[in-house]
Parts: C-alpha cells; structure tokens; sequence
C-alpha cells in the first residue's frame, strides 16, 4: 500500500535518470512507488515507510512536525543543544516516513542554529547537503512528476543558501555571496510570476520579509567589502520597513526575528564605526526582549561598554556569567566572542598573561569553527599581548599574520585595522620610524577620508572620533619624533579644511509658506522638497558632507600629503579626490603681515601658524588635553551661557560675578590663563615683533570645537613661561608670567578663518542694508526665554536715532518710514527673509536669538525669526513657532548673500564648536557672504545693567562698520576703545561680557569663490 502524499497517476514514462543511480532517497515520499506501478523494484529501493498504515504515517507525521516546532523554539532561544537534540530526533522521524522534504528542512535548519553558533564548519556541511540532497531530489521528482513535492523542499533550499551566503560573507568570497542572492532573488520573481495556487502563499513573500532579510545579508557583505557608510545607511531603511509591517499578524513572527536580526547587525555596524552609545542601545534593547543564552550573547557587548564607563570588574563578572551560561547551552561561537571579550579587559587592567589565556581559548574555538575572521582577531590579540610584554618580535609576527589574513579577505577596514596595530606596536618599539610612517600615514588618511562616506553626522563624528581620531593622533606622535612640522601642520589644515555640504544644488526647500502635502520625495531635479521629507533631523536631509577639496600649501610648494594620499587610495581602495584645488592661505596686505593660526582636536590639540610673508616656514605646537581642559574650565566659569540645568538669568548672575567678568581681576586672570594655555612663545614674540615694527598685523585664527568660544583679542600677551603645564587652580603662579596688561588686540586685529572646504558663491550684488531686528516670535513672550533682546525701544534710544539717521542716507529693506518700524516686527519670517534676499543687498543685519535646535550636529542651529510653526522647515516646531536652521538656508532657494552679514545672537559663531562646523554661520558664508559678524557665546541683554544699553552700543558699531571700508579694523579698534574704558572703570555695563564675543569671519581675501 502507498501511505502519505497521494501516489502518481501515471508510471515514468521514462528511464531511471543516471542522476538517482544508486541514491538512496528519490525525492518522493514513498519509494515504494516502482511496486505500485509494476516496476522493477530493484532500481528504486523500497524503504521502511513502505509498511506503514495510513493512521502510523499520520501519527509520526505529526510528531515530527511537533519536534520541528520545539527544536525552532530552543534555537530561537540560542539553547543550541536542545536544538540539536530535537532536530536529530526530526531526522529519524523523516527517515521513518521516507520525507525528504522533512529530512531536508531538518538539516537546512541545523544549517542556520551551526552558523548562529558560530560552528562555521558543521553549518558549512549541513549546508551543501541540503543542496545535494536538493539536486538528487529534484531529478527524482521530475522523474515522478510530482512537483507538489518541488515547492516542499524549496524553502529548505533557501535556507540552506543563505547560510552559504552569511558563509561566503565571512571567508571573503563576496562574488559567491551576491550570486547567490541574485539567484534567491531571480527563483522568488519566477514564484510571483507563476499561476495562482502554484505556490503556497508564504513562499510568494507578499509583505516582503524575506527579501528584507536578503537585505540584511546585503549588509554583511558591504561591510566585509568595505563599505561601512552604505551598510549603516542600508540597517536604517532595513529597521525602517520592518516596522511598517511589524502589525502584520501572517508575518509578525517572522518580523520579529528579523528585527532582532538587523538590530544585532546594526549595533555591529556602529560598533565598528565608533558609535559604541547607539551600539550599547541596541544591545539594551535586544537583552530587554530576550532571556537565557539570547539575552547572554548580547550581555557581552553591554558588558564591554560598562568597562569602559570604568566598572571594570563588574564587566568582567558580567561576561564571566554570560560565557557559563552560552557555554551551557553549546553556543560556542559566544563563547569564543565572550573569552576575546573578557581577554581586552583583562590586557586593559594590565593582566597580560591571564588575558593571553583567554585570546587562546577564543582561538581554539574559532579554529575548530572554521572561523577565518576569528583567527585574524587571535593574532591582533596576541600581538598586543606581546607589545605589553616588550616582545616585539613576536608582537610584529602576529601583527603581520593579521596583516596577510586581512590583505587576503579583500576586507579593507580590516586591513586597515592591522595595518594600524602593526604601526601601533612599531611606533611603540621606536626602531625603524620611517617605515612606520610609511605604514601609518595612509592609514590616517585612509580613515580620515573614508568619514565622507557616511550620510549620516552622528555616524560620521564617531567615525571620526573613534576611527580615524586614533589614527591621526598617533600620526601626529609620530611626526612630532621624527621632526617633520611640514607634513604635521599640512596634517592640520587638512583637518581644518572640514568637508562641504552638498546636495543643495539637487532640491531646494520651498519657503513661500505654501505647506506641502506629505508623500515621497520627488524624482525630478527641479522639484521643491516637500517637508515630510525632509523630517526634523540632520541624518535625514539630503544635504551630504563631502570631503574637502583638494589644497595647495603655498605658491612654492605643492602639499606632502597628496602623494601619501595616492598610496593610501593604492592600498584601501579610496573613492576618486574631488577636482578643485583650494588655496589654504589669504592674499597678503601690502605693509600688513597676516599671522594664520589653525588649531585641530586630535587626542590633544594642535596648534600651526605661518604668516603671509613667509608661507612656507611654518610652527606647529602640541597642546596638552589637560591645558585645553583648564582653559574651557575657566572659560566655561565666566561664559554667560548658561550651564545645563542654569536659567539665562543666573547665568549672566554668574558671568558677571567677581571672579569672572564681573571684575577686572577675575577678567584679567581668565584672560591671562587662556593666553598661558593656547599662545606658545614664539608666536607671542612674532606678534609683538610685527607690532613693533609697524602697521598693526593681523591675526586670523580657525579654533578647533575644543576652543570655539575663545576671546582671541582678549588674550593676554606674557613676558614669560612658566615652567610647567598650569593647574586650575595656580592663580598665584599665573601673574608671576606678565609684567603688564597687554592683550592681543592691543597689537593685532583679530578675525577667523573659514574652513577651506566650504564652498563659496558669489555674493549678491550691491544694494540698501536689509534689517532683521529682534523679530517677535510667534507664541513667545517679550520677556520670556525667546523674548525681545533689544528691551524696550524708543525714538530717542540710541538705535533707534541710528536707524532713522540710516534711513536718512537713503533706502533701507524692509521698507519704513522711521527707523522704529524696523524693531520687533512680526512679519520678519523665512518669507521676508527671502523676498529681502532675492534683491541686490549691501549688508544684512539680524539682530535677535541664535540656538541649537535639535542635537550637537551644525545644520541644525537656527536662527529664531517671526516664522509659524505651519511654515516649511527642517526643525521641529517650538510651539507656534519654528525655527530657521542652516539647513533651511542650504536647501531653500535663497542661495545668495549679501556681502556683509551680522548674525548678533546667542553664540552665533558656535558653528566651530561643533563636530561638523555647519551651522548658520557658515552657511551664511556659503551662500556668498564674504565677512560675518557673530558672536562667541551666549549675549546678556541690556536687563543685565539698568540705566545702560550695551546691546545697543554693539548693534550700532556693527552696522558702523560693516558699512565701512575695513569692517574688521573698524570693529576691533572699536574694542580696544571698550578695552581702555574697562581698564579705566570697570564697572558692568563696560564689562567685556558684552563686547569681547564678537568676531568676524572674515573671507574677502581667501580667493575662495567655488561651487561644487
């Protein structure tokens, strides 16, 4: 009798193919089938199913599919052995019924809980039986006709492939993974193609879960070719669209285990870009939703992050748990992770030998597993074992087994990352430092550029941090050993070049005040980006950093660092350098010697200058971390903005107290300490060299975000040196270096630098002065925190007699009659803004709040104007309001600024304070304009001092001197006038709280003007 699948209708009709000659599984359920027929037996065999009744079949069919269930809820709980056990038991049951289907679907299975295990080799041949198995399988089932039987075995196909893929991924054969994706994707289209009813539903993918997780795969392999950015990029839309069917209930199993999946894939994806905050809130949350051996596996990871929030023994006693536990449930592939785990704390702690024990025991595992990336993170771990010990020679030997292991996979950031140890352990043993440097410098380019790749600012400032920041602080060590200040300060004003914003020129954000209705962003080029597109974050804004241009040092000498950047492109397949070539020095003054000081944050912070009379003879200085730190200390004290947790009024309460600007005293000691911390002495001396000699040098300097908010004019000049690095608190020490009061504005004008990578538009042309003074912001209070920031006008204030004296002289924009129609207007939003704009303009002045609307990345920074909440913008709404950010300004349609601009607000000048300086400061400059004015920190109002208007006295001398001939000599002789009076009576209203923070940027000179 036939038991099972009902029996073919008709004989073969055709031979044995030589295909099933001699196998002993035929496809079809019942190899009895030849008897059924009148066939020879012989040929077919005839197995134990055979002799079962219709109601046994049944019995054990149904327990195998029991078994099936169990043995998939022990491996989606990583209880590995228990798995093993039920799908063993599965097997037999499969053989008891003659169900290749079942066997298969067993074993594609063990396929997937070996590869999760980290048993790489048993996954591997589990694997490739399946597809042997599917081949033999498939011929019988033509044979028989029976290709109900063909769907069945499918999906076991599937499986099994893409355990081959995640296989092919991690041994380096990426050509292999993708066609086997291609493939998986070309046999899902021909089942939607088929007739209905051809295929079972589940199989057909109708929600898309199973092409999202060939998505997630996808990902594995842009990170072993190297392409960390897009896999990151790609995690995102993953996690995004999984979401959007999570509700689904036919699916909602299956989504859930994806997520799980992609969220794991994601926190290895920010992990190896530095992102260990986001990587650890992955971890939390795949630890919240699992328990037992699952929850163990991602306890590793959080476990390293308490170590390195300085709980060092707690997070060795946390992996040691989470090991016994994964051990106990055969997981050994966790349990290799958990021993290399537990080995870098204890080489942290200082406990080499101890964590050499671990490195091995994680070895042996990976060995036995097949683990090829497993090995090449042995010999990095035992080479730095070495280092610590003083073995150099061992240490060098398994540093270049990780290099070659690394060099053969194709995977470049691992080959980056050896290439780094090896320069780490070289640099260390101080033998040989030019190849070192041959090693290690284009690495540091290498990482430093590959930062461009990433779309998303978060992303690419941890990439930054993590990544490449070790890198180039290593590389400038090095540089400093062997002496080379021209390939350091190069170094330098790459890092200071910063990137360019770009995608600006493919969209542009409508700020008519139309609202758009939400939906996709649209294709054509010429297209308005709708606003659901755009969202309230930076990452999802299609501007993208790009690297920064190509620089030429001097007109004598082409920049050390493009041939070195060639050699990093040879070796870690770098994209293309972008076309321009940008001069990193301005045009000198006739008479007038410019010093250019830029300073970058790489572990410490670095200091180079040269001036424009000798541009090829340049300084460069490293600043201890720990002088940077006692400098913002002081700084960050006497600041007026305020403190997290600190009210605008206790702030200003505190900045002009006595020990900060409320006194000359305290001034003079935070001017003092400043200068003793970041001016080195022969900068110092040349300074008041070139005072001596003649006509006023100028100063312009590009801070570094250690340093944005410094009072460069202010700064004390000493007489000496002390002879040790500063404490906090050695004021005493300090006066012993000054044998007077003066500062830097008493011999130089001061302005800043623009990052060289910036790309500049032409001005607007010529016209009358456009005013945007204190706008009234919707739904805010004149004396609440958004509230008015001139006070109380009238005709006779000291503005007010300015503007009317403006008007006197002829047009202003907006258009008013006395200058008191120009103050708290309530039609000054993003539509004015732009109308103003799309005319001829000589100088824009905004007068009002500047803040930082969304997180710690520079194209959200705003300006607040009189805009509604229902305007177009990137920025979430305040209210009734919302703000006008830089990314606005990049992506609208006003791509022209004036000449001139003063942005006077709360720390307007604090784009340099950012990772990616971006914010509406240099915006500004990238839509045209040539001079800045802004400010450095947070500006008390004129409610701070009664009976006096400081405010005022500062908005006037801007607009004096932005409708001047040198705005910058104009403003800084107008400090040295606030400077004399302060020294004279140093009372508050004269307190440099209100004055010193200005500064101009200042780009009339840098012959800049290009257009990605």
């Amino acid at each position: 009798m036939l038991a099972g699948l009902p029996p073919p209708l008709t004989p073969p009709d055709r031979p044995l193919p030589p295909d099933l000659a001699g196998a002993s599984s035929h496809g079809y359920n019942c190899r009895c089938v030849a008897r059924h027929f009148g066939l020879d037996p012989a040929a077919y065999g005839a197995l134990p199913a055979c002799s079962l009744t219709e109601a046994e079949y049944d019995e054990l069919l149904s327990e195998a599919i029991a078994v099936q269930t169990e043995a998939k809820r022990l491996a989606a709980a990583r209880d590995v052995t228990g798995a093993q056990r039920e799908y063993a038991r599965m097997r037999q049951l499969a053989r008891r019924l003659d169900r290749t289907s079942l066997e298969l679907a067993a074993v594609s299975d063990l396929a997937t809980v070996c590869y999760s295990a980290g048993d790489l080799g048993n996954a591997r041949q589990c694997a490739e039986a399946v597809l042997r198995v599917f081949r033999v399988s498939t011929a019988a089932i033509v044979h028989f006709g029976q290709y109900a039987e063909l769907r069945m075995i499918e999906g076991s196909r599937e499986v099994a492939e893409r355990v081959l893929i995640s296989l092919s991924t991690e041994e380096g054969d990426l050509g292999g993974a993708r066609e086997l994706i291609a493939g998986q994707r070309r046999r899902a289209a021909l089942r939607k193609e088929a007739g209905p009813g051809q295929f079972p539903r589940e199989q057909l993918d109708p929600y898309g879960a199973d092409e999202l997780e060939l998505r997630v795969l996808e990902v594995r392999v842009r990170m072993a070719a190297g392409d960390p950015a897009g896999a990151r990029d790609a995690i995102e839309e993953i996690l995004t669209e999984l979401a959007a069917i999570a509700d689904v209930g036919e699916v909602r199993d299956q989504v859930a285990s994806l997520r799980a999946m992609a969220l794991a894939e994601r926190a290895r994806v920010r992990q190896a870009g530095g992102e260990e905050a986001d990587a650890s809130a992955d971890l939390l949350r795949l630890t919240a939703g699992h328990e037992g051996p699952a929850a163990a596996k991602f306890a590793i990871g959080l476990a390293e992050t308490r170590a390195l929030g300085g709980d060092l023994p707690g997070a060795i006693a946390a992996i040691v748990t989470a090991r016994d536990e994964l051990a106990a449930a055969g997981v050994t592939g966790d349990v290799a992770e958990a021993s290399h785990a537990l080995g870098t704390l204890l080489l942290l702690a200082g406990e080499v030998r101890q964590a050499r024990d671990q490195f091995e025991h994680a070895g042996t595992l990976w060995t036995a597993n097949g683990d090829t990336p497993g090995a090449r993170r042995l010999e990095v771990a035992l080479a730095r074992c070495a280092a610590a010990e003083g073995r150099w020679t061992t240490a060098e030997e398994h540093a270049n087994k990780a290099r070659e292991s690394a060099r053969a996979s194709g995977d470049w950031p691992a080959c980056l990352h050896t290439d780094f140890v090896a320069a780490t352990i070289g640099f260390a043993r101080g033998e040989d430092l030019p190849a070192v440097l041959d090693l290690l410098f284009p690495v540091a380019l290498a990482a430093a550029d590959y930062r461009f790749e990433f779309t998303s600012p978060r992303a690419r400032t941890a990439w930054a941090r993590d990544v490449a920041g070790p890198a180039t602080e290593l590389l400038m060590a090095l540089l400093a050993r062997l002496r080379k200040p021209g390939a350091a300060a190069e170094l330098i004003e790459r890092a200071c070049a910063v990137g360019a914003y770009t995608g600006a020129e493919e969209r542009s954000l409508d700020l008519t005040g139309t609202v758009p209705a939400l939906g996709p962003v649209p294709a054509a080029r010429d297209e308005r980006l709708p606003l659901a597109a755009l969202g309230s974050v930076t990452s999802a804004l299609p501007l993208r950093l790009a690297p920064p241009p190509a620089l030429r040092w001097s007109p004598a000498s082409p920049m050390e660092l493009d041939r070195w950047r060639e050699l990093a492109a040879e070796r870690y397949h770098l994209p293309p350098h972008v076309d321009e070539t940008v001069e990193t020095w301005p045009a000198a003054r006739p008479g007038r010697e410019t010093f250019l000081l830029r300073f970058a944050d790489v572990g410490h912070t670095f200091l180079s200058w040269r001036t424009t009379e000798d541009l090829d003879t340049v300084h460069t200085h490293p600043i201890d971390v720990a002088l940077v730190a006692t400098a913002r200390e002081f700084l960050n004290a006497a600041s007026p903005t305020p403190h997290e947790g600190e009210s605008v009024t206790d702030a200003v309460r505190r900045s002009l107290g006595e020990d900060a600007f409320g006194s000359f005293e305290g001034e003079q000691r935070l001017a003092r300490v400043l200068a003793l911390n970041l001016l080195p002495a022969d900068l110092v001396g040349r300074l008041r060299r070139a005072a001596a000699a003649g006509r006023r040098p100028l100063l312009r300097v590009q801070p570094s975000p250690s340093l944005a908010g410094v009072p460069w004019g202010l700064l004390a000049l000493p007489d000496r040196r002390p002879g040790h690095a500063l404490d906090a608190g050695e004021t005493d020490a300090v006066a012993t270096c000054f044998d007077g009061d003066d500062r830097v504005l008493d011999v130089a004008d001061v302005s800043l630098l623009a990052p060289t990578g910036i790309p500049r538009r032409p001005p607007a042309a010529d016209g009358p002065p456009c005013y945007l003074l204190d706008p009234r912001i919707p739904g805010q209070s004149a004396f609440g925190e958004l509230g008015s920031v001139l006070g109380k006008q009238g005709t006779a204030s000291p503005l007010i007699r300015h503007l009317d004296a403006r008007l006197a002289e002829g047009p202003v924009r907006p258009a008013a009659g006395h200058g008191l129609e120009l103050v708290r207007r309530t039609d000054t939003d993003r539509r004015l803004l732009t109308e103003l704009l799309a005319q001829p303009c000589s100088r824009l002045v905004f007068v009002g709040h500047v803040s930082r609307v969304r997180d710690e990345h520079g194209a959200q920074t705003a300006l607040h104007l009189s805009c509604a909440a229902e305007l177009p913008g990137t920025a979430a709404p305040i209210g009734a309001h919302r703000p006008f950010t830089a990314a606005d300004l990049a992506l609208s349609e006003v791509d022209t600024m004036p000449a001139r601009v003063a942005l006077i607000g709360c720390a307007s000048a604090s784009d340099f304070g950012l990772p990616e300086p971006f914010g509406v400061l240099l915006a500004t400059v990238a839509a045209g304009a040539e001079l800045v004015v802004a400010t450095g920190w947070t500006l008390p109002t004129s409610a701070a001092v009664p009976g006096a208007d400081p405010m005022a006295e500062l908005v006037i001398a801007i607009d004096t001197a932005l409708a001047g001939d040198d705005p910058v000599t104009e403003l800084c002789a107008w400090q040295r006038t606030r400077l004399a009076h302060w020294r004279e009576h140093p009372e508050p209203a004269r307190s440099p709280v209100f004055w010193a923070a200005l500064t101009c940027l200042d780009a009339r000179d840098d012959r800049q003007t290009w257009v990605r």
